[in-house]
């Protein structure tokens, strides 16, 4: 097996990235000395294999119009059965370049002006934000957070599901950013819910290949043959191309495939798969399994690291690593109220991470943090996180 050097860093500026060159999308504060712990984007090399046959196709010479053929849609295939033993039936296998259009895509063809979405705060914050540009309502069911640990609130679920006018839920499966990977038995209660219902499942699963050792991410689709579900799945977070956002939504159901191409296909006429897009899915789920097997090792390994860390300089927070994601949530709101630590951290010590704030009110006080960096870019955050934290300690005391 190839081994990756995943200490290795890299110069990533000037290359148009949202994570360095374009933190002001996050904080205007951000300068070219920040050193960036946000976004769920990998300090990761790109494995040589995509690149490979990214150059070949751009070689050929030939980008023009593209469909979904079977060498990408068996590539789609084979990648879950052998993960999760989910069996996808081509036909169910819709393009959309990215989940979050998806998304957008999915709400506006299943609900009406007005109708609630239903998410599970904290959570990721784009899902709001796109449930209100379609001018449907946000309907909040917080999770239940018990010391860290997160769980469903099912009795609120139930009761928000009951109400006619909320149609959909979209689920974050796993979560993002609390990172728990919900078991079989809490998917089945979900389902059971919303079968009951007869409200709409959109389940978001990006996150589904980046969990940690000995925890299983089930597929909704593998725990329930409920026909009102909507899966989107993609290789951007898996193997940390997210720049090139294709994504495979998995569509069942005869009626559901129609409504999502009256929305896709006769309104904005996405008919067409990007070349390129294809050529590094099939070069990922082909070939790529051994580069994300090390990823999850050195992700498992920074995760440790930081647990320990933490543990050691600031016991108060009480931090476990996540079940999946590469992506820490972690209270510093247990030290000092959240808004001082963001600022100084920002203004004072040039880091910047992610407000719990913005993925919802539960949210409060809690920061995210991408670990999906070589060792030394997380241990210097963390260092200036500690030296902030005691800073504004010793200050609050005077």
């Amino acid at each position: 097996m190839k081994k990756i050097d995943l200490n290795k860093t890299y110069e990533r500026r000037g290359t148009d990235s949202v994570k360095w060159d374009h933190m002001d999308f996050l904080d205007n504060r951000a300068t070219k000395n920040t050193l960036p712990l946000w976004l769920s984007d990998m300090e990761f090399k790109v494995a040589d294999e995509i690149l490979e046959a990214l150059k070949n196709r751009i070689d050929h010479g030939f980008l023009g119009h593209s469909m979904a053929g079977d060498e990408y849609l068996n590539a789609v295939c084979n990648w879950y059965k052998n993960k999760f033993n989910w069996i996808i039936d081509k036909n169910s296998i819709f393009y959309s370049p990215g989940i979050l259009p998806a998304i957008g895509f999915v709400i506006s063809a299943l609900t009406n002006l007005e109708d609630g979405v239903i998410i599970q705060p904290p959570v990721f914050y784009p899902f709001s934000e796109l449930i209100k540009g379609q001018g449907r309502t946000v309907i909040n069911n917080n999770l239940i957070n018990e010391n860290g640990y997160y769980k469903i609130d099912f009795s609120d679920l139930r009761e928000k599901a009951r109400n006619p006018k909320n149609k959909l839920l979209i689920l974050c499966s796993p979560h993002n950013p609390v990172g728990r990977v919900w078991t079989k038995e809490e998917l089945e209660e979900i389902v059971k819910i919303c079968e009951e219902t007869n409200t709409y499942i959109l389940s978001d699963e990006i996150h589904c290949d980046l969990t940690r050792k000995n925890i299983q991410h089930f597929p909704i689709r593998t725990i329930t043959n409920y026909k009102n579900i909507i899966v989107t799945v993609s290789p951007s977070k898996t193997f940390n191309v997210a720049g090139l956002p294709i994504a495979s939504i998995i569509i069942d159901d005869e009626k559901l495939r129609e409504m999502w191409l009256k929305e896709t296909k006769n309104k904005y006429y996405i008919r067409f798969v990007p070349p390129l897009d294809m050529v590094l899915s099939i070069a990922a789920y082909n070939k790529c399994g051994y580069w994300l097997e090390q990823v999850l090792d050195y992700i498992e390994d920074n995760f440790s690291f930081m647990e320990k860390y933490l543990k050691e300089n600031l016991p108060k927070i009480n931090y476990k690593k996540p079940e999946g994601t590469y992506l820490a949530w972690v209270n510093f709101g247990a030290y000092v109220d959240y808004k001082e630590l963001l600022d100084v951290l920002i203004t004072k010590y040039d880091l910047l991470i992610e407000s719990g704030h913005v993925f919802g009110k539960p949210g409060d006080g809690y920061f995210r943090i991408s670990v999906a960096c070589p060792r030394v870019y997380l241990e210097e955050g963390l260092r200036r996180i500690v030296v902030a934290i005691k800073e504004l300690t010793n200050m609050n005391e005077k």
